[in-house]
C-alpha cells in the first residue's frame, strides 16, 4: 500500500485513542471538581443555612445537587477501572504506532494492540466500546495486512 492511503488511518487511530482516553478520564475529573465546589460552597453558605433554618426556610443547595445527580452515578465508584482502561487504550495505541515502524517485524505489537483495545472496551463499558470500535477495526486490519507501512515513502 502507498503511504498516502495509509497515513490517515494512523492519524485517525491516534485521534480515536485520544478521544477514548478523554472519555474515560474527564468524567471523574469533572465530578471531583464538582464535589470540591460543593464542599467549598457548603462551607461558605453554612452561616446563612443556619440562619435560614432558624427562620424556617430550608435550602440545601439543590441546584448543585441536581447537576451532580445528572452525571453518571458510577464515575467515582470505579477509579481503578477508569485508569486501567485509559492505560490500556494508550498502550494499544502505542503498540499500533510501534508496529507501523517495522511492519513485518512487529508481529507481537500487531497482535497485542487489538487485545489492549478490547480489554479497555470491556473495562470501560459499551459506551467506550463504541468509541473505540473504529480503532479496533483499524488494528484488526493492520493485523491482517502486515505490509501496511505508515512511515516509509513508497512511490
Amino acid at each position: 500500500m502507498k503511504n498516502a492511503s495509509v497515513t490517515p488511518a494512523l492519524v485517525f487511530l491516534i485521534a480515536d485513542a485520544a478521544v477514548g482516553v478523554a472519555f474515560v478520564l474527564l468524567p471523574p475529573l469533572v465530578m471531583g471538581f464538582l464535589l470540591l465546589l460543593k464542599d467549598v460552597f457548603g462551607v461558605l453558605v453554612l452561616p446563612f443555612t443556619f440562619l435560614f433554618g432558624l427562620a424556617g426556610w430550608s435550602s440545601d443547595m439543590s441546584s448543585l445537587d441536581s447537576v451532580m445527580g445528572g452525571l453518571t452515578p458510577n464515575v467515582l465508584r470505579h477509579p481503578f477501572r477508569a485508569i486501567s482502561a485509559a492505560i490500556m487504550i494508550a498502550v494499544g495505541g502505542l503498540c499500533s504506532v510501534l508496529a507501523c515502524g517495522s511492519p513485518r517485524a512487529a508481529v507481537v505489537e500487531r497482535r497485542m494492540a487489538p487485545l489492549f483495545t478490547l480489554g479497555a472496551a470491556v473495562l470501560g463499558g459499551p459506551e467506550l466500546g463504541l468509541i473505540m470500535l473504529p480503532a479496533f477495526l483499524l488494528q484488526l486490519a493492520a493485523l491482517r495486512r502486515p505490509e501496511m507501512d505508515f512511515f516509509s515513502r513508497n512511490k
